[in-house]
């Protein structure tokens, strides 16, 4: 009786991981809704500045300095596996602050032709 109730619990339960995984694949579901939310956010200059520990204002050859120097502190090396993510948050961060600072220098630009 035991191993009976066993089985129908088992195929119960695969049947629900399975769904599940059709779900999270065909991109519906909390799951999938989810990692859209958090793929779509934009960072803050504010997060940004943190993560590279840079200042807009210090100039782009700062932040790419910062950039190449965190960005090679997480990359894979024989000793370690590295990690992809923080790769990808500082790679993210680069770009937020330097669109930031082409935004602040075309505002500069505009306000000397006015």
């Amino acid at each position: 009786i035991l191993a009976q109730i066993t089985m129908i619990a088992g195929g119960a339960v695969g049947r629900a991981v399975m769904e599940a995984y059709r779900e999270a694949a065909a991109g519906r579901g909390a799951a999938a809704a989810t990692a859209r939310k958090v793929t779509r956010r934009k960072m803050s200059l504010d997060e940004a500045t943190k993560v590279l520990d840079a200042d807009v204002s210090k100039g782009p050859e700062h932040i790419k300095e910062r950039f190449e120097k965190l960005h090679a502190m997480n990359a894979q090396t024989p000793d370690s596996p590295g990690s992809p993510y923080l790769q990808a948050r500082i790679t993210a961060a680069q770009k937020v602050l330097m669109a930031a600072r082409e935004a602040e220098a075309g505002k500069a630009a505009d306000d000397k032709t006015e």
